[in-house]
C-alpha cells in the first residue's frame, strides 16, 4: 500500500508521520495475514479487501497512539475490520 493513497484514506496533508505511517503498513500487513492466512494478491477482488482492512487497522493504531486514555476507554478495533478479516478468511480459498 502506499503512504500517499493511505494518507488520502486518513486524512493527512502533511510528511512528519510518514515513517510512522509505513511502520504501521507493516505491522498491519503481518496482523491480517496472520488473522487470514495466504493473500493471493493476484485476486484483484482480494487485494482490495485485504489492503481496506489494513488501512482501516493503521488508522485505528494511528487514532489510538496513546498506550493509555485517561477519562475514557481504549477503542476496540472497528467491527468493519472484523467482517472484512472474515471474508478474507472465508470467501478466497486458496487456489481458486
Amino acid at each position: 500500500m502506499e503512504i500517499s493513497t493511505l494518507k488520502q484514506f486518513l486524512g493527512i496533508e502533511h510528511d512528519e508521520d510518514n515513517t510512522l505511517l509505513a511502520v504501521l503498513v507493516k505491522r498491519a500487513e503481518i496482523y491480517v495475514e496472520n488473522q487470514v492466512g495466504t493473500i493471493d494478491k493476484s485476486n484483484a477482488k482480494m487485494k482490495e479487501q485485504y489492503e481496506q482492512a489494513c488501512a482501516l487497522l493503521v488508522q485505528h493504531w494511528y487514532d489510538n497512539r496513546e498506550s493509555f486514555r485517561i477519562g475514557n476507554n481504549s477503542y476496540e478495533i472497528p467491527y468493519s475490520l472484523d467482517s472484512i478479516v472474515r471474508q478474507l478468511k472465508y470467501c478466497y480459498p486458496v487456489g481458486d
